[in-house]
């Protein structure tokens, strides 16, 4: 049992083996000054010229400690963009301060304090192998051992929540730093990649597979795929997720070893992107009717945010709630039926709080369909078909998928069938669209919104 949900060297290099367990949380992928703010937001400017002020190295450290306080997702670059500023605004916030986006000494002590819990606990620290010189969790994956293409770290075998580290030097004269990335974002029944991303000189995958989260990040040199594989038991999330960041930000070479002593010239420059279509985040089917759609939603976060179906928001840019007022769509995944809209929070509303650990099979759950919650139970841990992203239920209903203290877990199928897409899945898009989970769940029966989707409307 314990082999099945351990991810080990020897499963990243064989040859015949595709079925590497991949994770699904957001990846960090690039720095923060890929989305920047607006120049015309004063408040924005003025947070950008104190972070200026300070010097990139002072404002990197402050990322990578929003990192491990869990309100930054993205590597530190030592520039100030959206994400930087919308994570220090969300940092002083809890703390109970104005959200200016710009930290006094007394906040940015506070700030310090509440990252070093964090790497206290995980043992955050840094060694050189194989090339590469990376921090890992040393506290939790205590115990080592030898791989053929470098060292293995992982928890003690009686843990209860398995994590596991890989460092991996890979020679490219026997698999190419392409062919490493094609054969690692391949998908299979048991194995779902939620996010890849190949640049010249780096590629992340991630997804999820039986149950295990993953997430694996190479450089390319000359001579070697360098890189790591951090997985963990879900269970440990969302506190493990920003390790995988932490790491991802940490990972340098540790030598010139492999690389042109010659420099190579510089890439043409790449041709700019084509202009973003404008229309709703989830188009409406070419044979689809136009006619308004009404459905059924439930507020996930503080902000607004409303979890709901792809089905009802296709063909919107905005949807309309009963009682008055306007949401936005925010993105939606088709494939899975699952939407993100978000407008302001109505009087009276309680967001549901999110459900951490995975569902297990005969547990007491309950249907939030707008009333009072119904009574089900998890009859099997996957749906139709073996389908591992989704858990089979006594009963069905649209609306939301609660466990016994009322906390999100899943999304149950929109047409009202006996299943459920998995807490995991609906936890990770929720994350991926930029919504973020109460500090306290509600009160379930005043969750629940309907809404309407009128794709005759702009």
């Amino acid at each position: 049992m314990l082999a099945s949900r351990t991810i080990g060297a020897s499963m990243l290099i064989g040859v015949a083996l595709l079925s590497l367990p991949a994770l699904a949380q957001t990846a960090p992928a690039a720095p923060d000054t890929d989305n920047p703010k607006p120049a015309s937001d004063p408040a924005f400017d003025a947070a950008k010229a104190a972070a200026v002020a300070m010097g990139a190295d002072a404002f990197a450290s402050i990322q990578q400690d929003l990192i491990w306080t869990g309100d930054l997702n993205t590597l530190p670059s030592g520039e100030m963009g959206k994400r930087s500023y919308d994570a220090i605004r969300a940092f002083q916030k809890r703390i109970g301060v104005k959200d200016t986006g710009i930290f006094t000494p007394q906040q940015r002590d506070v700030l310090a304090q509440h990252a070093a819990k964090f790497t206290t606990a995980f043992g955050f620290d840094t060694l050189t192998e194989h090339g590469i010189t990376i921090g890992y969790p040393a506290k939790v994956t205590t115990e080592r051992s030898e791989g053929r293409n470098g060292p293995h770290f992982s928890t003690p075998k009686a843990a209860k929540n398995q994590a596991t580290v890989d460092i991996l030097n890979l020679p490219t004269a026997k698999e190419s730093f392409e062919a490493l990335f094609a054969r690692l974002k391949t998908e299979n029944p048991k194995r779902k990649v939620t996010y890849s991303l190949l640049r010249p000189d780096f590629f992340v995958v991630s997804g999820t597979n039986e149950g295990m989260t993953f997430y694996i990040r190479f450089i390319r040199t000359d001579a070697e795929s360098r890189g790591f594989v951090l997985g963990w038991d879900p269970a440990l999330s969302p506190r493990f997720d920003r390790v995988a960041i932490a790491m991802a930000s940490s990972l340098k070479l540790a030598d010139a070893g492999g690389q042109s002593a010659t420099p190579k010239p510089a890439p043409p420059p790449e041709p700019p992107e084509p202009p973003k279509p404008v229309g709703p985040p989830v188009p409406l089917a070419a044979s689809a009717p136009t006619t308004p759609k009404t459905g059924i939603g439930t507020f996930v976060s503080s902000e607004g945010d409303i979890l709901t179906y792809a089905g009802v928001i296709a063909g919107c840019e905005t949807v309309t709630l009963q009682g008055g007022g306007k949401a936005k769509v925010i993105g939606g995944d088709p494939n899975n039926d699952i939407a993100l809209v978000r407008g302001a929070l109505p009087a009276g509303a309680q967001p549901l709080a999110w459900r951490l650990p995975a569902l297990g099979e005969n547990e007491a759950v309950s249907l939030l369909s707008g009333a009072a919650p119904v009574a089900t139970t998890v009859s099997a841990l996957a749906g139709a078909n073996g389908d591992t992203r989704r858990v089979t239920l006594a009963a069905g209903t649209a609306g939301a998928l609660i466990d016994k203290d009322g906390a999100l877990a899943g999304l149950p199928a929109a047409d009202g069938s006996p299943s459920a897409l998995k807490g995991l899945f609906v936890t990770a898009f929720l994350r991926a669209n930029g919504a973020t989970p109460p500090s306290q769940g509600g009160d379930p029966t005043k969750a629940s919104a309907v809404l309407t989707c009128d794709p005759r409307k702009p």
